[in-house]
């Protein structure tokens, strides 16, 4: 405890006193016989009488409101209110106003409020609320009367005690307490507690903090928060609590006094109540709530908050001033005391300046912390450290462990270490979580300033982070991955703690969010190998490689190497993997990497670029053409040495394919490198491309002899060149003296004339084959019996068209002299334009000289209207 109040004696005389108000330093005495007697208070001054009123009333004064700001008393006496004018001091409680409707009040319960207007004026509004036996009758003071305000509340018994707070009038019964709240257009009940578990106590209740109600429960306060009974939306969200308990919708614990309340005023921060034999001044905060007993008070009745720091007390007869002791002396006593918490609620008060009184509410929450911290109350001491804005660097010094060892004639990171009691094994854990949850706080604070203001400093955060992974390794090695990810670690300090706990999978991604990837790469590599190592293989190392992206395309060659070596079939999905990263590598760049040291994997790669990715560049096409040619001639050659080659069928199918498919090879490139005595099949395909159908049909007819080959050719080529069939005859009529092509053989079918396949093309596809230019290729001594079908078909098909030609131009004929004679008819048309004649558009006559428009349905309109008509239509 501490002296909080001094108390000082004002008053000793024969007055009987039955109600008291004050404000300021001012008090108001209403007596048994109905004066009203006003002293002001000055501690330099002493007492001084300034008001008296002798015969006010014939009865007691038995309750008073003072409404300072606006000068009024109201005074209930003989059961109906009074309001005094107490500006002027000469008028001795200037009567105003009688209030008749009030005719039969025991006691009331008043509501002051004083909005700001938007324009800046405050006004104050006065509601006033009666007891006027079972119910409660509710007025307005507007132009110097009570007014009433059409409000009423029946009640179940006559109530001891009222309080008023915004939209809720809590009640104070003889046996519990109820709130009602007023602010819809039906009053609601809402049950609270008893008066008292046991017996029958007389209620108290007092407005705390302006806004909360203070409520007596046998030896207990209770904090309530009235707005927890408004009902949004119309629905009732209090909790009948009728069972005794001292629940309560408010975060404070009940307080304890040594004996139940008799009377109870609030003066920040502390409830000053009456109890039996003394009063009591007690805080709201803290585990032991007594501030100070004043034993010498045990004979009071009333209690009144005049201002701040200023509270009178009354006996019958007697009258004392209790004033608050200096804040910066009673500051003293609470921090020799470690009573932080009352220490800053006081300061927060004082009238010190803004600059001072901040330095040294910061200076208390640090103190308040380290004590705390001492104590092993983790949690609350970070909170504290969080209010008293300290570095954060310096809590982290509390643990010496957390803290970078120093470097020789090194600037880095370190400082000399904390005076805190070393913290046991026990007790290091929760020291951890807590310094967690208070880092993390601070991690956001300082990103935010990095954002937006550009003034924080980055090593804080390196120091913070830093701590955050020393503290989730000793705590919760799961979040260190995620934290190392946010980039901001010491690169030094962090690989050290993390190679001391083993934590390779991490170190991993602290390289790789600090652009150190070779350092990543290299550590894959050796763990790579490694028996029951968490990275032994390489997935972990193609993933990496493969979110590098084309910025680091050297470094991904350099370490994709040993992966293609090793794991060729998995190391080639560096390449060909459906990711962003990996598909927007340079293609043309991989491939000459993979073909200078891979050569193996260049087939499966080009052929995943252009058949699952649709490559169409012309330089894959044929490179893959390429390496299929060279596997070819390869596999062709095994076999020629009498080796098993089972690849050379599905590989030569594969390039088959590929040059009759693909459209994005180069045709004429691919051909260069294309051998002359051998893959003539494939290279009459590229030929075919290039259109040179005489070299193509020579391959088929004279070199392999494939006839339905080259008949299938001359088919897919007619509708492009309808002389192709010409040429296969030729090939077939006229044999060549000697082979196309070097190192090649004629088909023996094909030496000489072979008469009946010349025929059977012939026959077949007679209306293909114009007679006039292939009877001079045909032999003398062919008897014409054998070209009968030919020219029957070859005839007929000329003669149809003919007919065909002359039927085309008879119709044309016809349908031109049709469109003569209606042209001529449309012309023959005639129409009169006089002065009578009005536009059918714009509905003016046609001047001489007009230009106008005659429309199909005989409507004439100008020129003008015609093409603003066009005009519009083409707009829309």
């Amino acid at each position: 405890m501490h002296q909080a109040y001094s108390v000082h004696s004002i008053l000793k005389q024969g007055v009987q006193i039955e109600s008291i108000a004050a404000y300021g330093n001012h008090v108001i005495l209403g007596t048994r016989s109905g004066q009203l007697i006003m002293y002001s208070v000055d501690e330099e001054t002493g007492v001084d009488m300034r008001m008296f009123n002798k015969n006010f009333s014939r009865k007691p004064i038995t309750q008073m409101e003072v409404i300072a700001s606006e000068n009024l008393l109201f005074v209930l006496t003989d059961n109906q209110i009074q309001v005094c004018d107490i500006r002027r001091i000469e008028s001795n409680f200037a009567f105003m106003h009688s209030a008749q409707d009030t005719k039969g009040c025991t006691l009331f319960t008043m509501d002051v409020d004083t909005p700001k207007s938007t324009t800046g004026r405050v006004a104050t509004f006065i509601r006033v609320c009666c007891a006027i036996r079972r119910r409660l009758v509710f007025f307005f003071w507007k132009e110097d009367k009570l007014n009433s305000l059409e409000l009423s509340i029946d009640l179940s018994d006559v109530p001891r005690t009222l309080c008023w707070v915004g939209h809720a009038v809590c009640v104070g019964y003889k046996d519990e307490y109820v709130v009602y709240d007023i602010s819809g257009k039906t009053p609601k009940k809402h049950d609270l507690f008893l008066t008292s578990s046991t017996i029958s106590r007389d209620p108290c209740i007092c407005l705390i903090r302006n806004n909360l109600l203070g409520i007596s429960k046998d030896s207990y306060l209770v904090v309530v928060d009235p707005s927890q009974y408004k009902e949004p939306d119309g629905k009732n969200t209090s909790t009948d609590m009728r069972t005794g308990g001292m629940e309560s919708k408010s975060s404070f614990t009940p307080l304890l006094w040594s004996t139940p309340l008799l009377d109870l005023v609030w003066d920040e921060p502390y409830a000053v109540g009456r109890v039996n034999n003394a009063i009591e001044v007690r805080s709201l905060v803290g585990k032991d709530t007594l501030v100070q007993t004043i034993p010498e008070l045990q004979k009071t009745k009333f209690l009144v908050h005049a201002d701040k720091g200023t509270i009178f007390a009354a006996a019958t007869s007697e009258l004392w001033c209790i004033r608050m002791v200096e804040i910066p002396i009673q500051r003293q006593q609470l921090l020799q005391q470690k009573r932080f918490q009352l220490a800053i609620e006081l300061t927060e008060i004082s009238d010190e300046p803004e600059a001072e009184r901040v330095q040294t509410i910061r200076q208390i929450h640090m103190l308040y912390a380290k004590e705390l911290f001492t104590n092993k109350e983790f949690s609350a001491a970070m909170k504290e450290f969080e209010k008293a804005a300290i570095d954060p660097y310096d809590v982290i010094r509390l643990f010496p462990n957390l803290v970078p060892e120093p470097k020789a004639g090194s600037d880095d990171i370190a400082v000399p270490t904390s005076s805190a009691p070393p913290l046991e094994d026990s007790d290091l854990e929760n020291a951890y979580l807590a310094l967690i949850e208070y880092l993390a706080l601070a991690r956001q604070r300082e990103v935010v300033k990095l954002r937006d203001t550009k003034n924080s400093s980055k090593s804080l955060l390196e120091i913070i982070d830093t701590t955050l992974l020393k503290c989730y390794l000793q705590t919760n090695d799961s979040l260190v991955a995620p934290l190392l990810r946010l980039n901001q670690c010491h690169l030094e300090e962090s690989e050290k703690t993390l190679k001391k706990h083993n934590k390779i999978s991490e170190l991993i991604i602290l390289y790789q969010m600090k652009g150190k990837h070779k350092n990543a790469l290299n550590l894959l590599r050796e763990q790579a190998s490694i028996e029951g190592s968490v990275l032994q293989g390489c997935k972990r190392t193609i993933r990496y490689l493969q979110e590098l992206g084309g910025d680091h395309l050297p470094l991904i060659f350099e370490f994709a190497d040993w992966v293609l070596k090793d794991y060729p079939e998995e190391g080639l999905t560096i390449f060909t993997d459906t990711l962003i990263e990996v598909e927007s590598l340079p293609r043309a760049k991989v491939l000459d990497f993979l073909i200078s040291k891979h050569k193996a994997l260049v087939i499966p790669y080009l052929e995943h670029m252009i058949t699952e990715w649709k490559d169409k560049n012309t330089l894959l096409h044929n490179v893959l053409l390429k390496q299929y040619r060279e596997q070819v001639q390869r596999l062709l050659a095994q076999q020629e040495k009498g080796e098993e080659v089972p690849d050379l069928i599905p590989m030569r199918a594969k390039m088959y394919k590929m040059l009759d498919e693909s459209n994005d090879y180069s045709p004429d490139r691919v051909l260069e490198e294309f051998p002359t005595n051998m893959l003539l099949e494939e290279r009459a395909l590229i030929l075919g491309r290039l259109k040179k159908h005489d070299k193509v049909l020579s391959i088929y007819i004279n070199v392999l002899g494939d006839v339905a080959k080259a008949v299938s050719y001359a088919e897919a080529n007619y509708k492009d060149d309808e002389n192709v069939f010409h040429t296969l005859i030729k090939c077939i009529l006229i044999p060549p003296t000697e082979p196309p092509y070097e190192g090649v053989s004629l088909h023996p079918d094909f030496v000489q004339v072979n008469v009946d396949v010349a025929l059977e093309i012939l026959n077949t596809h007679a209306t293909k084959i114009d007679p006039f230019e292939i009877f001079q290729y045909l032999p003398d001594d062919l008897p014409m019996p054998k070209l009968e079908k030919y020219l029957d078909k070859s005839i007929r098909a000329k003669m149809a068209k003919k007919h065909q030609l002359q039927m085309m131009c008879g119709l044309l004929e016809a349908e031109s002299n049709r469109l003569d004679a209606e042209l001529e008819k449309q012309r023959n048309i005639s129409f009169e334009i006089n002065e009578f004649s009005v536009c059918a558009e714009c509905k003016k006559r046609f001047p001489s000289q007009s230009a106008f428009v005659r429309y199909p349905n005989g409507e004439i309109v100008h020129l003008s209207c015609h093409d603003r008509i066009a005009k519009a239509a083409g707009d829309q």
